[in-house]
């Protein structure tokens, strides 16, 4: 199966250059996941406002594609509700477990392509799966 170019130049670009390094003064929300099955580790903060996602900052010890997605993550979120974020990171869980499709807003397309290479799902889940630790917190 072949990865769509675009997809994979998204990819590849957030991979190069993330969006994501730095860490918040004030976190409101804070959360970290590793995965047992490859050891990655990611960690993230929020700082919401009524209810709205104003900053985010994530560290990732894993993947090119932990990292790509990770910066994708933090690119696509600022200034969504957490209902709106949490709705995305369950639509996307749900379309790589075969769930239906996603209709997926901007960079997060992606997951489009993601969805056929099962092996990768862990890495393409492991920021998403921080941020429902930091929101269940």
């Amino acid at each position: 199966m072949k990865e769509d170019p675009l997809h994979r130049e998204i990819l590849e670009e957030h991979a190069r250059n993330p969006k994501f390094d730095k860490q918040l003064a004030t976190p409101t929300h804070e959360g970290t996941f590793q995965s047992s099955k490859t050891g990655n580790t990611c960690s993230i903060e929020l700082r919401v406002e009524d209810s709205i996602i104003k900053e985010l900052a994530l560290r990732v010890q894993g993947s090119a594609l932990a990292i790509a997605v990770a910066s994708i993550l933090s690119s696509e979120l600022i200034d969504l509700t957490l209902e709106n974020a949490e709705n995305i990171r369950q639509q996307i869980n749900n379309h790589l477990e075969g769930e239906g499709s996603a209709n997926l807003p901007g960079e997060l397309c992606v997951y489009e392509s993601l969805k056929r290479f099962p092996e990768r799902h862990d890495c393409a889940l492991l920021a998403w799966r921080a941020m429902g630790v930091a929101l269940a917190n």
